[in-house]
């Protein structure tokens, strides 16, 4: 029977719309431009996670970004081949790896970084007053109740309480 399977309210069809005007959907062969720039929808977050950072360790990029520790290492392997990241063994414990910027790295995720500002900033002064109120708040709630849940899917990392 159609029509049955996905749930039909709003919150899909709003989430939907994003997803496909912010253009999220692009297969990951095909990156987005930032700062001019292709980096991908993962490498940006990653970008802005160490470049806000300095340095940290790969695991806590992948709490950060809320991916696996496998999906991190081929993001940081990526990031690497670029000449953006250097990946080093911590001197305290030889099974985790330091990840920091190159030079070039933190020259792009400020290209990127204000690139993404400017965006903000214009999709943001097009908003009334209430609707930055509304957006601001309604954002707020539904990470609030995403980051409450646990229901073990796998990848789904939400930081809630563990079963």
């Amino acid at each position: 029977m159609y029509g049955t399977t996905f749930p039909d309210d709003d919150l899909r069809r709003f989430l939907q719309e994003l997803i496909r005007n912010a253009g999220l959907l692009e297969p990951t062969h095909r990156p987005h431009s930032l700062g001019g720039t292709a980096v991908s929808v993962s490498e940006s977050l990653a970008l802005g996670e160490l470049s806000d950072a300095g340095t940290m360790s790969q695991q806590d990029l992948a709490t950060r970004l809320g991916l696996e520790k496998s999906t991190v290492s081929r993001l940081a392997a990526g990031l690497e081949s670029r000449g953006w990241l250097t990946r080093a063994r911590d001197d305290g414990n030889r099974r985790v790896y330091r990840l920091s910027l190159t030079d070039e790295g933190a020259a792009v995720a400020e290209r990127v970084g204000a690139d993404l500002r400017a965006t903000h900033d214009l999709l943001l002064s097009r908003l009334t007053p209430q609707e930055r109120e509304a957006l601001t708040v309604g954002l707020g709630g539904l990470i609030r109740v995403l980051g409450e849940l646990d229901d073990g899917r796998p990848g789904h990392h939400t930081g809630g309480p563990s079963a």
